[in-house]
């Protein structure tokens, strides 16, 4: 496995096709745009191809592997209460683990609303925390009543990698996204 290091993902390649590939679940049916629709605008070939390369999508990796790859690049970070957390990082899914064991997904058979948005919001103060949060958003299960303050919070993350008006659309299409029921 290719383990990368948080520096390796302070970049804009990473966060736009993170999100676009990570959040396609997620949108905000009132305004009928999606997070993966925003990002989509900002994928240049260029973009794309850097995507490629990280996941070590090739040509025939969802025939041959439905998008999985027996040694995936992947992220590996500590949390609270000496858990790990692994990212890995496949060229048709993204998988979750904590302490080896699944907690999410976002590819086809995705399994998401695992983790309490309130749990993430622990993480800023952590080292990384930002990316962390950033990581596990996809994840994430909000109550309607925290979604104002959940909106601020994810755009005020996101400022760090996009411009104020795209962070806008994009904490709303998460935050209306969170809330809804993906079961």
């Amino acid at each position: 496995m290719s383990r990368i290091s948080f520096h390796e993902i302070e970049c804009l390649p990473f966060w736009i096709n993170y999100f676009g590939c990570s959040c396609l679940a997620l949108s905000d049916e009132g305004e009928d745009i999606s997070v993966s629709e925003r990002m989509e605008e900002l994928c240049t070939q260029e973009i794309c191809g850097w995507w490629k390369t990280f996941t070590g999508w090739y040509d025939g990796a969802l025939d041959e592997s439905d998008g999985y790859l027996d040694d995936p690049t992947f992220l590996e970070a500590p949390l609270a209460q000496g858990k790990t957390l692994k990212i890995e990082f496949h060229p048709g899914d993204t998988l979750y683990f904590v302490d080896g064991e699944e907690i999410g997904s976002t590819g086809p058979h995705w399994k998401l609303g695992t983790v309490p948005y309130k749990e993430l919001e622990e993480l800023l103060p952590l080292e990384h925390g930002r990316q962390l949060f950033l990581l596990l958003l996809p994840l994430a299960s909000l109550e309607r009543e925290d979604a104002s303050a959940a909106q601020w919070a994810i755009k005020a993350q996101m400022m760090h990698y996009f411009d104020a008006d795209l962070c806008e659309d994009v904490s709303r299409c998460l935050v209306s996204g969170l809330v809804g029921d993906r079961s």
